[in-house]
């Protein structure tokens, strides 16, 4: 019993001990002296479907539970980047107040030296899109002094910042203030294909991870006479990234990867924007298109999708009815089937500022399962979405959607 127990306390150890990140330049970055490009998601869920699809690393955004999920990220053979929360410049905190940063470093010093030597740990991120416009450069002191903090504590580990884009005066405060970030972590989605073109006419020269990318944003999209945005189909959203990811992070040299957003479902816009599932737990086109950008062969069974989907009337009078069509296809030719459904615009926000998720209207919903769809107009003027979802019975969906209002 007393050598089984030695032996089971050596493997404990073993497996806590850091896996070190050394940082190659102009080439990239070394995990563990293997070369190691980031092929990541943000999120924690659907873990097995990202390794099946040749991910290798997840993001977080705070500290939140992190124990647990490096655990499972380990288990899985992915690695995570951890994101640090970081107060913006507020009312109740300042970066040119020394009590409040102090205050942070300790806080921010804590979860470094608390997760340190976890062998799933990839990067530290220090904030994310905390640094308004870019002109504090307080801000940008704090971060810097952040870094150096981290290096000191976990040098096995590189550290970044995660920005709403990288704007010039972004940039120049990075430059000026933060020299001691390894990389900056960009949040970008419409104008991540001209991003390599960007960061030479801000005088970007060091290594950067596209920290967020995906579907084109809603604030990127045209929109409706009422202020709408349109959302593209699942299968438009795929093809517009995968040429944005063949053009600025395939390439790779001072871009060590990204992270697609997201790996998993969330109500952002409406319930179908970002999330690369459905909320019932289907994948969507980019799925497909990350498991080939990753592994190079296409997946063995491909989303469906959905092609002019339109109707009859945009423009509606309480209890009006109309109808809803569509075409799809899926690409072995297996059987579809067509969920239609009514929800409102909007269902507001919760206390911590989470946008609630609107309820179905089932009564708004006539006819369905099929190409067609009748519809009566809810009784409360507004604003409305009309939803398609079509599935093929093999755990893959094609989305898209149409606003509607309903007029006094």
């Amino acid at each position: 019993m007393k050598t089984a127990c030695v032996l089971l306390l050596s493997a404990v150890a073993a497996s806590a001990a850091p896996v070190p990140v050394k940082i190659v330049p102009g080439q990239g970055i070394l995990r563990d002296g293997k070369p190691y490009f980031v092929k990541g998601a943000g999120g924690t869920d659907h873990l097995t479907e990202l390794q099946r699809c040749g991910g290798n690393s997840i993001r977080t955004w705070s500290t939140d539970g992190l124990r647990e999920i490096l655990d499972v990220a380990e288990r899985h053979g992915l690695t995570v980047c951890s994101g640090i929360w970081l107060e913006p410049e507020c009312s109740w905190f300042s970066y040119s107040n020394p009590e409040h940063c102090a205050r942070q470093m300790k806080r921010v010093t804590e979860s470094v030296r608390e997760f340190r030597d976890h062998p799933a740990l990839l990067f530290w991120g220090l904030g994310n899109e905390s640094e308004g416009d870019g002109t504090n450069a307080a801000y940008w002191k704090q971060i810097n002094a952040l870094a150096q903090m981290v290096r000191r504590e976990d040098p096995a580990h590189p550290t970044f910042t995660a920005v709403a884009g990288l704007q010039e005066a972004k940039a120049a405060g990075l430059n000026a203030h933060g020299p001691d970030l390894d990389f900056v972590g960009i949040n970008t989605y419409g104008a991540l294909p001209g991003l390599r073109e960007h960061l030479k006419s801000v005088q970007w020269t060091r290594p950067w991870v596209v920290t967020e990318y995906g579907a084109r944003g809603f604030w990127e999209r045209p929109k409706t006479a009422w202020g709408a945005p349109l959302e593209q189909t699942s299968g438009e959203k795929a093809m517009t990234m995968k040429a944005s990811y063949l053009k600025a992070i395939a390439p790779g040299g001072d871009c060590w990867g990204g992270y697609a957003f997201l790996w998993g479902q969330k109500q952002e816009a409406t319930a179908t924007w970002f999330g690369l599932f459905t909320k019932e737990g289907e994948r969507t086109a980019i799925v497909n298109v990350l498991e080939e950008l990753w592994t190079g062969k296409a997946p063995a069974n491909r989303t469906p999708e959905i092609a002019n989907l339109k109707l009859s009337t945009q423009e509606l009078k309480p209890g009006q009815t109309f109808t809803g069509s569509a075409g799809a296809t899926d690409p072995e030719n297996d059987t579809l089937t067509w969920h239609w459904s009514v929800s409102a615009e909007s269902a507001g926000r919760d206390a911590n500022g989470r946008e609630r998720v609107p309820p179905v209207l089932a009564d708004s919903l006539v006819k369905g399962g099929s190409s067609a769809a009748e519809f009566r107009a809810p009784e409360k003027p507004g604003a409305y979405r009309v939803f398609l979802r079509v599935t093929d019975r093999k755990g893959n969906a094609a989305t898209g959607n149409v606003p509607v209002r309903v007029n006094p």
